[in-house]
């Protein structure tokens, strides 16, 4: 279960769907898009990426924070029986995560069915050793015990302990060598443009490869 926590907090998951308009879209405009759906991914940045798809913030916020609940849904911590304090704790931990993303869109040109926009980004490798620790760290305490827990009680103490681990990461993040990576910008038949999602969870997965 524990690994099951760490890749489902290491994987933001992050998507934004929201369409741009398509009347005279350029290059730049392909930039911008894709650079303002990052940002509303990753940083919880709304206003450029209300202005690039005519929504509202309200749904930009709403996607931002679906993506959190993703997060928390991967991981089944609110099944597990810890108290709610820790899962209020968790979901503050996700947007730390989700803020750690570290890119830059670099370029794009025009591609066959829209454009391809080139996005320069520095992996994160703070968790490198996380497992690791993490097993040191719950074998000590195993090592201690008088009783034997309840389930509810293990998946308490797996919690917390996973979070002081990543709580320490998030502030003291690292990085791996700059790496690119293309997002797609698809137009589709109704003359408006969609960042293609395969490719933006890809992005996600590379910046939080491990």
């Amino acid at each position: 279960m524990k690994k099951r926590v760490i890749a489902s907090l290491l994987t933001a998951g992050a998507v934004m769907l929201l369409s741009a308009c398509g009347v005279g879209f350029t290059t730049e405009d392909a930039q911008a898009y894709v650079q303002s759906a990052l940002d509303a991914s990753y940083k919880a940045n709304f206003d450029e990426y209300v202005k690039q798809t005519n929504s509202t913030k309200e749904e930009a916020e709403t996607m931002y924070q679906q993506n959190i609940d993703n997060v928390l849904s991967g991981i089944g911590i609110e099944e597990a029986g810890v108290s709610e304090e820790l899962v209020e704790q968790y979901r503050d931990v996700a947007g730390d995560l989700l803020a750690l993303a570290n890119y830059e869109v670099t370029g794009a040109e025009e591609s066959e069915n829209g454009f391809a926009v080139e996005v320069t980004y520095e992996p994160f490798t703070g968790y490198e050793n996380l497992d690791a620790e993490l097993e040191t760290i719950l074998t000590d305490i195993a090592s201690s015990m008088t009783e034997i827990p309840s389930d509810a009680e293990i998946n308490q103490i797996v919690f917390e302990e996973v979070l002081k681990l990543v709580q320490q990461m998030v502030e003291a993040p690292a990085y791996g060598e700059a790496e690119t990576l293309t997002i797609h910008v698809d137009k589709g038949s109704d003359n408006v443009y969609s960042i293609n999602e395969d490719d933006l969870v890809n992005l996600d997965l590379a910046m939080y490869a491990g």
